[in-house]
């Protein structure tokens, strides 16, 4: 994003593993934070912390990010909430996805995971667009 900054666009789709107890919970929180703009605040806040996921976890965590905790809370148990994470994890079913972090560059998985690599590639796209 730093090399690329007008020509790269991040997109972060979830894909909770189901051997994981908190993946799913994790997700659903990242999600409704979301919902107040702070998505990746969340998300860092359970990667920062990711031996001590609960319940009480996630609700002082919004607190800590100044979200409002009560629509945290009915955020976190909406139907369209958990809609969204079962979107996202079929669309990632239907694209090879097997485990995380999984990178795609221009709907393409790439054979490895440098730096080096999504440059070259991402410098190829941009070379044929020219």
């Amino acid at each position: 994003m730093e090399a690329y900054p007008k020509d790269v666009r991040f997109v972060y789709k979830n894909y909770p593993l189901p051997f994981h107890k908190q993946a799913m919970p994790a997700a659903l929180a990242a999600v409704a934070a979301g919902k107040q703009g702070k998505f990746f605040e969340m998300h860092d806040e359970i990667f920062k912390n990711n031996r001590s996921l609960s319940d009480e976890f996630y609700l002082k965590a919004a607190a800590d990010i100044g979200l409002d905790v009560d629509k945290f809370k009915a955020d976190l148990a909406a139907a369209d909430t958990k809609a969204l994470i079962d979107k996202e994890m079929k669309e990632a079913q239907a694209n090879g996805v097997r485990g995380t972090p999984t990178i795609f560059i221009n709907g393409k998985k790439p054979q490895g995971r440098s730096l080096e690599l999504y440059k070259g590639i991402i410098d190829e796209i941009l070379k044929e667009k020219k």
